[in-house]
């Protein structure tokens, strides 16, 4: 996990990459990003809710990113994906079992082979591909955050997949992710416009490609 300062910056600084300029976090959303660090759960977890919430509000009448000034107004959705990744980051804390174990990773990495040995298209598989090989080196370089690093290696896989598509697909999928961020791309900063642009971008990957989450649901633990 990173350190305190550095954990805190990033979450505040994706915040308001999406909320605008003109807004502070208050002792209260500070305390949030506390918790959530102390609970050791990925920034890139907590990134997931907070764009969850702004793609939620863009698509209700009158609840633009300008009227949500608070991370308190994102919690529900923050904790909707941490719920989501529970079985991989170990979030349940009523439980004894360590999810980081060898036979847990192993239900991961039998998920990505699913995915590898199910897909026909061969840029796809090579997406799989390298999902598995990230996880297997992350394995052999820190074995005890493998799994709770999934979130970051899915990141990772997205942002090669996307620099494997030709140059006109690429075109294409950046003018629609700044056709997402509409007027508020006037008043952001270079590098909060890259970062926004960037999670917008991951959604379209995601949707138009059918990519496959490394998320292991607990009925993938429980069978």
């Amino acid at each position: 996990m990173e350190h305190n300062s550095n954990y805190i910056k990033d979450v505040e600084k994706y915040f308001l990459s999406l909320a605008g300029e003109g807004i502070m976090l208050s002792s209260m959303d500070y305390s949030l990003i506390m918790e959530w660090k102390n609970k050791e759960i990925p920034k890139e977890v907590v990134f997931k809710g907070i764009n969850k919430a702004f793609e939620k509000w863009k698509s209700k009448e009158g609840q633009g990113p300008k009227s949500k000034r608070s991370l308190m107004q994102c919690a529900e959705y923050i904790e909707n994906s941490i719920e989501e990744y529970s079985p991989i980051i170990g979030k349940d804390s009523d439980t004894s079992e360590d999810l980081d174990t060898s036979a847990n990773f192993d239900i991961v990495v039998k998920r990505v082979n699913s995915f590898i040995e199910s897909e026909k298209e061969d840029i796809l598989r090579s997406y799989y591909l390298n999902m598995k090989e990230k996880l297997l080196a992350q394995m052999k370089s820190n074995r005890d955050s493998a799994l709770s690093m999934s979130a970051q290696i899915e990141q990772e896989c997205i942002d090669d997949f996307f620099e494997s598509l030709t140059e006109s697909e690429k075109k294409d999928i950046m003018l629609e992710a700044q056709g997402k961020l509409g007027n508020r791309a006037r008043h952001m900063t270079e590098a909060a416009l890259l970062e926004s642009t960037a999670s917008f971008r991951n959604e379209i990957l995601i949707n138009n490609y059918g990519l496959k989450s490394l998320h292991v649901s607990s009925e993938d633990y429980n069978g």
